[in-house]
Formats: C-alpha cells, sequence, structure tokens
C-alpha cells in the first residue's frame, strides 16, 4: 500500500476523532479544521519518512499544533476560554457533544483527569494509544483513568452515576 493510500485510509478511520479533539481545545470550527488538515499533512510528510502512524501519533500531534497555534495567538485563546466557561454555566450542550452538567464536573475535576477522562469517553481511546498520548505505560494509563472515574464519580450528581434515580426527582419523590 503506498503513502497516499495510507493516509486516505487514517483519514477516514481518524480525522472525525482528531477535529473534535483539536475542537474542544480551540473552540473554533475553522481553526479545528484547519489544524485537523495540518495534522494529517504531517502525517503524510512523516509517514513517507517511514513513520508509523496510529491514533495515538494523530492525537499528539494534535496537541503539539495546538500548543503551536496558542503560542502565537495567546489573546485569541483567553477569549475562547472564556466563551467555554461561559457554555458552561449555561448547562446547555456543547457542540463537543459534552451535556452541561457533565461539563461542569468534568470542569471541577484537575486538568490531567479531564484530560484523560476526555481522551477515553469522547475520543474513544484505548488503553495502549491512552498511554502513547500521555506517555506513560498502559498499567499506568489505566491507574490514571481509574482515579480520574473515582474523582468524577466523587463530584458528580447521583442521576449521572446511576441513571437509575434519573426518574425521581431530587426531592426523592417519583415524576409522572
Amino acid at each position: 500500500m503506498d503513502t497516499v493510500q495510507d493516509i486516505d485510509s487514517l483519514y477516514q478511520r481518524h480525522a472525525v476523532t482528531v477535529q473534535r479533539f483539536i475542537y474542544r481545545r480551540v473552540f473554533n470550527v475553522d481553526d479545528a479544521n484547519e489544524l485537523t488538515n495540518d495534522v494529517f499533512r504531517v502525517a503524510w510528510q512523516k509517514r513517507q519518512a517511514g513513520t508509523e502512524i496510529d491514533i495515538a501519533w494523530l492525537v499528539v500531534t494534535a496537541k503539539n499544533l495546538i500548543l503551536n497555534m496558542q503560542r502565537g495567538s495567546y489573546r485569541e485563546v483567553r477569549l475562547r476560554d472564556r466563551l467555554k466557561e461561559s457554555a458552561l454555566l449555561t448547562a446547555r450542550p456543547h457542540d463537543s457533544g459534552i451535556s452541561g452538567e457533565v461539563g461542569e464536573v468534568l470542569d471541577q475535576l484537575r486538568e490531567r483527569d479531564r484530560e484523560i477522562l476526555i481522551l477515553a469517553y469522547w475520543d474513544g481511546l484505548r488503553a495502549a494509544d491512552l498511554a502513547k498520548v500521555l506517555d506513560c505505560s498502559e498499567g499506568t494509563a489505566a491507574t490514571r483513568l481509574n482515579r480520574a472515574r473515582q474523582a468524577f464519580a466523587k463530584k458528580a450528581p447521583a442521576h449521572l452515576m446511576n441513571p437509575s434515580t434519573a426518574h425521581t426527582t431530587r426531592h426523592g419523590k417519583e415524576e409522572v
């Protein structure tokens, strides 16, 4: 299989995940699309040089490109962060697919806990890929994911953690 087919295949399998990953960090569709294209351009160049490319490599590359963009536009990033915070306070679903309530809980977590939960649940990364992205062993990644789940559970309302309680009101009475 040639490099173009390799990259086309990678793009078909992972472009949506990479774009969502980027969007949740830059909060601008145009920037997310441009950075996604940049990720696959870099992947194409690296693949031509013989580098093996997988989802973890793509996510790490996306993180690096985001950091490069942020260094060049610090004021814009601060504005996007303020917009993100105001979106969390409105308790409406995010364009990223994270509901307001879940977003509020995630916002209360440490950055490293929030990051691993988003990578695992919204980006769908498996243990091996999490380990590559986080630059740690699979065992360490699994432990960090478990701790992040526990931290989320401690801060989350009961109805988020136990769907069977979703049909009762906050006062414990059945809703009709």
